[in-house]
């Protein structure tokens, strides 16, 4: 960890960082409890290896190896780019307004006020819009979340003979996860996103040891792309796995040094590497193992009757359950802000602020005992809101914050902004697309 501080530190020492500029927005923030290199590292690990990285086996086997290990990496190297960008373009939004820090909504706001005269009149509408779809996705983590700690758990439960459906399951856990949503602020989570740590570490030796226990055949077939229509099936859930915004935001935000977080070097980029690396590992070997046959979680494959795999289904239920409160507070933080300034110091907020926290664990949950269904859900909210907010949001952002004079030569600013702004609206049409007819298909299925 020292080495990864060190060199972030000589990035930023050769860059001049923001050291010349009069007004430095990480100096004026005011953080209660800020978190150490050590502890963000933790979070961004935990907010970002979940569901997502069980799911991979299934979006690998939509193109085949070779398709999913260039994917793997262009997504993931594209998506932490936009990020990058993103955090860059709030960063020089807070200097030029003299602000320590601005939420995600608001940049866009701010940004398209003062960005092209065609675009400032979406600027209002454009604020509510982040907030939505920043809210919307956080909150469907948390339904997909509880749709796979129940089912982990039904398969572990019915091989012993307690069969129960799986909505009962469901309704096991709204009591702690309640309990849970209740912590505070973001410093009292590092317990259990370190606790999950050392869970999921364990439960991913218990799965390579299923995934490897064969001798690996590497079969032609499994190599090559099945159907192009498969691409944005894939595009969503490898999104869906990699990105989590709202948590990446949180984190820079509540970080002691929040220069430590981006550039070359910085927490992030390393963050993503290990993450990257990870899903292609898990990916891989996972539809090596079990081809076409691979579930929407990898655990599910597990045998039933086997201790090691029903070990390795509840640690990694235990897991995401643990993760459960740290996507809960980002959607809380958003609309606390907004019920905070619209109460003001009245004599009961701090009832209101315990009635918003369960509110957003009883809403996720109440939409998976509705829909409890986890395959093309996955597919579906990675396509909708991550091409969203990591991508279209942050193309539009930048080119606005550029504006007039800033494009550099060429306007390759501009030109890169574009083009960012198409590729997130083609993979948000065609993976909504794709996952909607998957969704119908289950359907008929029924």
């Amino acid at each position: 960890m020292f080495v990864y501080e060190f060199m972030a530190g000589i990035v930023d020492h050769i860059t001049g960082g923001e050291e010349t500029e009069y007004y430095d927005p990480h100096e004026n923030r005011k953080v209660e409890k800020p978190t150490s290199y050590a502890d963000t590292m933790m979070h961004l690990l935990k907010g970002s290896i979940g569901a997502g990285v069980l799911a991979m086996a299934d979006a690998v086997a939509r193109v085949g190896i070779i398709g999913s290990i260039f994917g793997i990496l262009l997504i993931g190297s594209f998506a932490t780019y936009c990020v990058q960008l993103l955090i860059a373009a709030q960063y020089r939004l807070c200097k030029k307004w003299r602000r320590g820090y601005m939420a995600y909504p608001k940049s866009m706001f701010l940004a398209l006020k003062d960005g092209p005269p065609c675009m400032r009149w979406a600027a209002k509408t454009l604020y509510y819009f982040v907030d939505t779809v920043l809210v919307l996705w956080q909150l469907g983590i948390c339904c997909i979340y509880c749709v796979f700690v129940a089912e982990n758990i039904k398969q572990v439960c019915d091989y012993y003979g307690q069969e129960m459906s799986l909505r009962y399951h469901l309704c096991f856990l709204i009591v702690p996860l309640t309990i849970m949503g209740l912590v505070k602020d973001l410093k009292l989570l590092t317990p259990f996103s370190s606790i999950s740590n050392i869970v999921t570490a364990f439960g991913f030796i218990l799965v390579f040891f299923y995934l490897i226990e064969d001798d690996v055949t590497i079969e032609e077939e499994k190599l090559q792309l099945k159907a192009y229509k498969e691409i944005p099936f894939f595009i969503g859930t490898t999104l869906f796995a990699l990105e989590a915004v709202g948590v990446v935001l949180a984190l820079e935000y509540n970080m002691e040094n929040p220069k430590q977080f981006v550039g070359l070097f910085g927490l992030f980029n390393i963050g993503m590497a290990v993450i990257m690396s990870l899903y292609l590992l898990m990916g891989i070997f996972g539809y090596l193992k079990y081809g076409d046959d691979i579930k929407a979680s990898i655990t599910l494959n597990l045998p039933h009757n086997e201790k090691k795999a029903q070990v390795a289904k509840i640690i990694f239920a235990i897991s995401i359950f643990l993760t459960f409160p740290l996507q809960n507070f980002v959607a809380y933080n958003i609309l606390w802000r907004k019920v905070k300034k619209a109460l003001g110091h009245q004599k009961h907020i701090y009832c209101v602020d315990y009635m918003l926290r369960i509110l957003l664990v009883i809403l996720p949950w109440s939409v998976a005992v509705a829909v409890p269904k986890l395959g093309p859900f996955i597919a579906l909210f990675g396509a909708l809101c991550l091409t969203l907010l990591a991508m279209v949001f942050p193309g539009l952002m930048d080119a606005c914050v550029w504006y007039p004079v800033g494009y550099g030569l060429c306007r390759y600013r501009l030109v890169r902004d574009i083009f960012i702004v198409i590729i997130g609206l083609t993979c948000l049409f065609s993976g909504c697309y794709t996952s909607l007819l998957e969704i119908a298909g289950v359907h008929d299925e029924e």
